[in-house]
């Protein structure tokens, strides 16, 4: 006699472990289940499935990234402002309207501002920037924090950006410093072809000597065509370095190893989810380019769709596929599944 099929609420089961067909589509789901909650390793399509679900009961995720544009925004607003004080302030101050000045005259007198203020206007170009990444390193830590907590439970809230943020924030600043001088090292690339633009001083010399100079010009396109390759190189084999840090709580070569070793281990999952970051993304754009000139609306609509819907959902499409990677528990969306009576 075969046994019952019962429906059992996972919310009151004890711990158990199964392996069953897939839910859906007859996929082998190998998972150690434990409330809502459940270890496993999904196939692609599941942790697309089950990261939008995550996302559509979630959009408060969204905050971070609303918070860092605002932040980014006043911070550049307060830069800019600085930066014309430097360099143009000290030369007009007895020119009642310095827009009526001609062009010529206004590239004069930024010219004199740089060079007066070259070590101050380097030094606010610095911490500036260094600023802005810190601010936006504790966002986006803060993000995933919500992002973790959602896919392992099924919700999240605000404090967890809070906290998530203030633990990983500075690990994950030096993590970009890292990443952003890795970058920077490409420039060896582009050397070869400048040397060899370098060497021709003068319009004379790109007339006497043409085959040097097409010669130059073509090493340094092929330098900075392969740069470009070796920044998206990085770009992909890195991507899920930030999310190691924050749901491993990792020191930042630490992470840096573990985003490598995630990604060599599941190459293709890496790609798909990074090709449709940028898909989405360069469809937003293309609408807006072609829609939103025509269309104030869309235009303004195009603006935020990035910050409301594309990186949130990016977000959480990372943070399950490295806690999916990982064997992590997560949540299952599913509050009743049925297993044999006494299994």
């Amino acid at each position: 006699m075969y046994p019952k099929m019962v429906s059992v609420s996972l919310h009151t089961s004890p711990i158990f472990t199964i392996s069953k067909g897939g839910i859906s589509g007859g996929r082998q789901d190998h998972c150690f289940i434990s409330g809502r909650s459940f270890h496993m390793y999904e196939d692609f399509g599941t942790t697309l499935n089950r990261g939008f679900k995550t996302w559509t009961r979630n959009l408060n995720i969204c905050i971070p990234f609303i918070l860092n544009f605002f932040v980014s925004l006043i911070l550049y607003a307060f830069f800019f402002g600085l930066m014309g004080f430097l360099l143009l302030g000290s030369n007009t101050g007895s020119i009642a309207d310095p827009s009526t000045l001609p062009p010529a005259e206004l590239y004069n007198m930024l010219w004199e501002g740089i060079r007066d203020n070259m070590v101050v206007s380097g030094l606010a170009i610095i911490v500036f920037s260094l600023l802005g990444m810190f601010l936006q390193a504790f966002f986006t830590a803060g993000a995933i924090g919500m992002a973790k907590k959602a896919s392992e439970t099924g919700d999240t809230i605000l404090s967890d950006m809070v906290w998530s943020g203030s633990k990983n924030a500075f690990r994950l600043f030096l993590t970009s410093l890292l990443i952003t001088l890795m970058f920077l090292a490409g420039i060896v690339f582009i050397v070869p072809g400048a040397l060899k633009i370098g060497d021709l001083s003068g319009l004379s010399d790109l007339v006497e000597n043409p085959e040097a100079a097409v010669g130059g010009m073509g090493t340094l396109a092929i330098g900075i065509f392969v740069w470009g390759i070796y920044s998206l190189a990085i770009n992909i084999v890195l991507s899920l370095t930030p999310y190691a840090l924050v749901i491993d709580e990792l020191d930042p070569l630490d992470a840096l190893k573990k985003g490598y070793s995630f990604f060599k281990k599941n190459k293709l999952d890496v790609f798909l989810i990074w090709v449709i970051a940028i898909g989405l993304a360069f469809i937003n754009g293309l609408v807006g380019e072609y829609l939103g000139s025509q269309n104030t609306l869309i235009s303004g609509i195009t603006y935020i769709v990035p910050v409301l819907v594309l990186q949130p959902l990016t977000t959480i499409l990372w943070t399950r596929l490295y806690l999916a990677g990982e064997g992590r528990e997560l949540d299952n969306h599913y509050d009743l599944l049925s297993v044999p009576d006494g299994f």
